[in-house]
């Protein structure tokens, strides 16, 4: 499904201190569609802490084969109400 996807940004939910799994879902599967073409669900276990190296494993998957890829999701950088993070697959 992919190889390695950059840095993305997202807005910090309400309380400043997480990012919404919602929120997240939406991002990374906008980001798989916008960057490979390829429609995908994105399950997350939850609210990403806004704290550096925070990280979480989310579910993506391809809505056309059914292929399954788990992605870490790791926060780079916290400045303002803007969080970075990075997708990469799990081996």
């Amino acid at each position: 499904m992919l190889a390695v996807v950059p840095v993305l940004a997202l807005g910090l939910s309400a309380c400043g201190s997480s990012i919404g799994e919602d929120e997240l879902e939406s991002q990374v599967a906008g980001t798989l569609e916008s960057r490979f073409g390829v429609a995908a669900g994105v399950s997350c276990p939850g609210d990403l802490e806004a704290e550096v190296d925070a990280t979480t494993e989310c579910t993506a998957t391809d809505i056309g084969t059914g292929e399954e890829v788990v992605l870490r999701i790791t926060v780079t950088s916290v400045e303002d109400d803007t969080a970075e993070f990075d997708i990469a697959p799990v081996d």
